[in-house]
This record gives C-alpha cells, structure tokens and sequence, in this order.
C-alpha cells in the first residue's frame, strides 16, 4: 500500500512541474498609439493614448531542454478621443475601449543556473480593441530571466511588438504604432 501511495505523489509532483500559472503585468516603453492630425476643411484631429499598463493571467507549459510555451491574456485600458476645430466652435468627445491582448510565445531558457535562468521568447499575438479598427495581429519578440525563489517563478522581462496595419474608418484613422516595446513581470507558481 506505501508503494502505491508513494507511487501516486510522485506522479502528481510530476504533473504539477511541467504546468505553472500566474499573473503578468507591465508598462510601456513606448507610445502605444500615434496621434493624428487631419487638416480638412472641418479641421479634425483625433488622438488616442494608453493608460500605461497591461495586467492579466498567464500559463507556461514547460517542455524539455529548456522549451516552453506561453500564453498571456494582457487587459489594457485606453483612450481615445477626437476634436472637431471650427472657425467658429470646438467639439471634443471622448471615448473608453478596452484592449485584450493574447500573445501565444515559444520560449528558450538557457543557462540553467540555480536562482536564475534567461530565456528569449518569440510568437505571434492577436487582440481585441472594443474600438474595432486596430490591427489585431502582430508578433513579438522577447528576452528576460526567470529568478526562482523556493516554488515562486518571477519573471522580468522586455518584449518587442511588430504589429499589422490599422484599418481605415471613414471619420478618421487612429494608427498604433507599429512597433512597441513594453516591460512586464510576471510570477507564477
């Protein structure tokens, strides 16, 4: 019966170790959406701005020889605004949206060092802007350590996001910018 018993938890620590969740936040590093001036004959401008952070659950299957794969679920507040300058009067109208991020990244942990263990990590991620116009595909290319403090994994990191072309609306285009760097942590068990 003790080799049973002793059987079963050895499988469970070993299905524990390969899976690990948490949650990841960060900044930007960069604006992440330009601002825009139209000069027309009504003379609009829009803008949009980003609150300044991303905060969301994250999972990591690790794999052998120092593979893994990551997925993140990033929630991004934003504003967006636009102002409609007249001769003879100014209208301004803000709006809220919201943006879910979802970057799915392979990742390569080298130097298997005790406490600490760098990694470089690349992937495509997709979002949903509430907006609806804002490119919803880019990729990301990363690099950051993994500091492991008893069953605690926090995990600093800068990542590099290429995204796609924003559509065209018939008012006015609020471009992203087409590259954005940010800095987040993440800590997982």
């Amino acid at each position: 019966m003790r080799t049973i018993v002793a059987f079963l938890f050895m499988g469970l620590g070993a299905w524990a170790q390969p899976l690990s969740f948490g949650i990841r936040a960060g900044v930007p590093l960069t604006d992440a959406y330009s601002q825009l001036t139209v000069v027309q004959t009504v003379g609009i401008q829009a803008f949009s701005e980003a609150h300044g952070y991303a905060i969301g659950p994250m999972a990591e299957l690790h794999l052998p020889f120092g593979f893994s794969v990551e997925g993140d679920a990033l929630y991004r507040p934003m504003d967006i605004g636009l102002v409609n300058a007249t001769p003879s009067s100014v209208t301004a109208i803000g709006l809220n949206a919201t943006s879910w991020e979802f970057p799915i990244l392979g990742k390569y942990h080298f130097l298997h060092l005790p406490l600490i263990n760098p990694c470089v990590e690349a992937g495509p991620s997709f979002r949903h802007v509430t907006a609806g116009y804002f490119s919803s595909a880019g990729f990301i290319l990363g690099a950051g350590v993994e500091i492991k403090i008893a069953r605690i994994r926090i995990e600093p990191e800068l990542r590099y996001n290429r995204w796609g072309t924003d559509a065209q609306t018939a008012l006015t285009h609020l471009p992203t910018q087409v590259n954005q760097a940010e800095f987040l942590v993440g800590i997982a068990f």
